[in-house]
């Protein structure tokens, strides 16, 4: 009797997929690559950047034979456009690749998506032993949205010349006397990083530091990444609260003394542009299965996060010149800025207390 139980369940394992493959149907999915060959094409929307455009294109079609109409649209252009496109009865877009906002702001709450759980079924994605903390990670409570990436990036840099990286251990650091008038900060008053990191800064600190930080410290206020950067690195300035990493590290390589630091306390995790999802009533809604399906994938990851440089939740890829400090350490606190309810409650709520400071 105990032969035959046993017997039963290796059948069942054998059928179905383990407790690792839930979902996993190899029939079902090379059925998905033969209608999605059919559709002969998949519309996509990604990040702005020709390393991705590139990546994702060719090695998609390598893979299936199926060209990707890439649409290199920033994401408040792409919601922009949808609802245009939706008023009028037009159904173009069949896929996304982005980063939290306007998928989880727009997208979402518009009803323009499809679940995307249920479309992920080829075996190498859904065995859940090659994901992170073993299982897929999803952007909302509904599993509508999957997220494939997380990571981390310096929030604060220094002009080594002018500041020893022992002054400034901690964020309250940036508010010693000495540093008055020294620091340059992202602009807070407009959506985008500036925004989420005085969001941060009030969630973790309060009302006095911010106001301390933006008012008493006479910051310069920049909104462009370049010239905050290339301010650092020239010594106009000896602090930069908001880097964008990839112009540190040219400077850098162009031998300017500058160097990224990351104070004690909770660490910002992002998802970069780590979200993807299908659009309903999409025309080529099987290739846009396969297309997620294959970036959610071991290859795709593999051609996804060294095009962006965003290190993946799976946990198989292969990277080439991802820097170590942007993989998340186990034996540290992190707030992650792509959390369902601090997108969608917590940003909003601190980020208008915040600005109310700064109006006074």
């Amino acid at each position: 009797m105990r032969r035959t139980v046993l017997v039963l369940t290796m059948l069942l394992v054998l059928a179905f997929g383990g407790p690792h493959t839930a979902g996993a149907n190899p029939d079902a999915f090379a059925a998905l690559v033969a209608a999605a060959k059919a559709e002969g094409s998949v519309v996509v929307n990604g990040p702005p950047l020709d390393t991705v455009r590139i990546a994702l294109t060719q090695d998609f079609e390598r893979a299936y034979g199926i060209p990707v109409s890439y649409i290199s649209a920033s994401a408040a252009a792409m919601g922009a456009r949808i609802r245009v496109e939706r008023a009028a009865g037009k159904y173009l877009l069949d896929a996304f690749v982005s980063g939290a906002d306007v998928p989880l702001l727009t997208f979402l709450p518009s009803g323009w998506l499809d679940r995307i759980e249920p479309a992920l079924i080829e075996p190498d994605v859904v065995d859940t032993r090659k994901w992170l903390d073993g299982h897929l990670w999803y952007a909302d409570p509904q599993h509508t949205i999957l997220r494939v990436a997380r990571f981390t990036s310096p929030e604060l840099a220094i002009n080594t010349s002018l500041v020893k990286p022992a002054e400034v251990t901690t964020w309250k650091s940036l508010l010693d006397p000495k540093w008055q008038g020294k620091i340059i900060a992202k602009d807070p008053t407009v959506d985008g990083a500036g925004a989420v990191l005085i969001s941060y800064f009030y969630i973790n600190y309060g009302a006095d530091f911010v106001h301390k930080l933006y008012i008493d410290q006479k910051p310069m206020i920049s909104r462009d990444p370049r010239q905050s950067v290339q301010w650092l690195a020239q010594g106009n300035d000896a602090i930069l609260v908001g880097p964008d990493y990839v112009t540190l590290t040219k400077f850098q390589k162009l031998g300017y003394p500058i160097a990224a630091i990351f104070p004690q306390g909770p660490q910002l995790v992002s998802g970069g542009y780590g979200l993807i999802g299908l659009m309903n009533r999409a025309p080529h809604s099987n290739a846009a299965k396969l297309f997620l399906n294959w970036l959610a994938s071991k290859q795709g990851q593999d051609s996804f996060s060294n095009s962006t440089i965003e290190p993946s939740l799976r946990t198989d890829v292969t990277y080439k010149d991802v820097p170590s400090f942007m993989f998340p350490q186990k034996n540290r606190p992190y707030m992650d800025i792509y959390d369902y309810k601090f997108v969608t409650v917590q940003r909003d709520e601190s980020l208008k207390s915040a600005r109310e400071l700064l109006d006074k």
